[in-house]
């Protein structure tokens, strides 16, 4: 049985109702009228989520780096913001808590997929890259046009995932997992074939060596960034502006090139060797290491990194000239740092690590940075004597002889008779340290990267102030 409603309380309920949406639509209104942008410089700061990996988030030799953390960090500074990154373990809890409102944007290498669109902005692209397989090394590669039976992993709620649906191709996503985490199961023989994408593989050849690209497929898929569409766009809009810019100046294109393109690589036995030897060598000389940086202040891994130059860790390490121990220390070094016996290990790391203090000394005060470094790393080499030949012809051909990048040039030539015979200490192998310092950059930046990786290190973390380890 209904209770009829009298038509005056009707009447009355709906102007009560029509006033109580016109306040809410004003109230709304009235939030709207601050764009977004306006509200985050109005507190200074911008809230970005990410990932851990190369391209996107890392903790670097001496501060955060990654593709993405370097873009997002000078977007916001072009907004007069202060950028505060938080590191998610998947994309998916990015983008989730870029949809919640808990972050303002998500910057980590996304590929968005469809259902991923919803409730979200996304900005231009900032590159394209080729959806790729890749394989365990050992097995065959896998042919999208004769799949058969073959199982092929992909992050779940991503992109790649969708894609190997919609191919048709036997797919297997996996939750909870990060493109970077499968692709390190893929290396291990966890799982045999995977579908990544062209710069994801390359950013991690040096990390993953038994990772075997493979056939990569004719589409391109773009990366962007994502803002919560429950807001304006104003935010997103400056983003767009910002690429734009980027993309004309060219600096978008040179970012592509540190972290992809152009990224120091070597041959497929030297990386597979040097992961080998972290694994089943460095383990007994860590402690080692470890101790020599915290007598010296410099960085332990800076230390490993000349000890696998010079010896692959090796002890007993000789060479024909007289060097010899893991660090390969001459006899005029070993009587000059009080070691006894270069072959004992912690006698030839200690050792090594004073002398590398030493040769720093030497290097005249005004050059700073990452140039003292690498001058350094050269004279411990080659000698300072050969070191300052090379500056001298430097500055005679009109270069800088406290540029690092300048005096590798000319230090090849110290072996060519018409140069050495023109300088205090005559004939060298100029073309050594050269060599030798490049590579001590590479293994450095390797065991920077597994060690932060080991020990939960990720672009928030701060990092420790250690003497050398800062100026790479």
């Amino acid at each position: 049985m209904s209770i009829p409603i009298p038509r005056q309380t009707l009447v009355r309920f709906r102007k009560h109702l029509a006033l109580i949406s016109t306040l809410l639509v004003l109230l709304l209104q009235g939030c709207e009228q601050t764009p977004l942008l306006e509200r985050l410089q109005g507190r200074g700061r911008v809230h970005i989520a990410t990932v851990t990996g190369p391209l996107s988030c890392y903790l670097g030799e001496k501060s955060a780096a990654g593709l993405e953390y370097e873009l997002a960090s000078a977007f916001a500074k072009s907004l007069g913001l202060h950028p505060l990154f938080t590191v998610y373990p998947t994309r998916s809890a990015a983008i989730q808590a870029v949809k919640t409102g808990k972050e303002d944007m998500a910057a980590s290498f996304i590929l968005p997929s469809a259902r991923q669109n919803n409730r979200t902005y996304l900005s231009s692209p900032l590159l394209a890259t080729k959806p790729t397989f890749a394989h365990t090394m050992g097995w065959k590669a896998f042919d999208p046009d004769r799949p058969g039976n073959t199982m092929v992993v992909a992050p779940a709620d991503h992109y790649l995932a969708d894609l190997l649906t919609r191919k048709d191709l036997l797919g297997k996503p996996l939750n909870r997992l990060s493109e970077e985490r499968i692709l390190a199961l893929v290396q291990a023989g966890n799982h045999k074939h995977v579908l990544s994408t062209a710069a994801q593989l390359k950013a991690h050849a040096n990390l993953l060596p038994d990772l075997v690209p493979g056939v990569s497929l004719e589409e391109d898929a773009s990366v962007h960034w994502l803002f919560n569409r429950s807001f304006d766009d104003s935010l997103r809009n400056a983003a767009n502006r910002f690429l734009a810019a980027w993309k004309q100046t060219g600096r978008l294109q040179q970012l592509r090139e540190k972290y992809i393109d152009k990224l120091p690589r070597r041959n497929y036995v030297t990386r597979r060797d040097f992961w080998k030897h972290v694994q089943e060598r460095l383990p007994d000389y860590l402690g080692l290491f470890q101790q020599a940086g915290a007598e010296t202040g410099i960085d332990w891994r800076l230390l490993a990194a000349i000890g696998y130059q010079e010896s692959h860790w090796n002890p007993k390490a000789a060479s024909p000239t007289g060097v010899r121990g893991i660090m390969m220390l001459t006899r005029d070094t070993a009587r000059q740092q009080k070691i006894s016996d270069r072959l004992d290990p912690w006698q030839s790391i200690r050792g090594g690590a004073k002398h590398l203090l030493w040769m720093e000394k030497r290097i005249p005060a005004r050059i700073q940075g990452e140039d003292l470094l690498w001058f350094t790393l050269a004279s411990y080499n080659i000698g300072y004597g050969h070191l300052e030949d090379a500056r001298v012809l430097t500055q005679r051909q009109n270069g800088n002889p406290d540029r690092w990048e300048e005096v590798k040039q000319r230090l090849p030539l110290l072996s060519q008779k018409k140069y050495y015979s023109t300088l205090k200490h005559g004939r060298a192998r100029g073309r050594e340290p050269v060599t030798y310092v490049e590579n001590i950059r590479y293994y450095y930046r390797l065991l920077v990267y597994w060690d932060n990786a080991k020990n939960g290190r990720d672009c928030t973390t701060s990092q420790v102030q250690r003497r050398l380890a800062l100026k790479n």
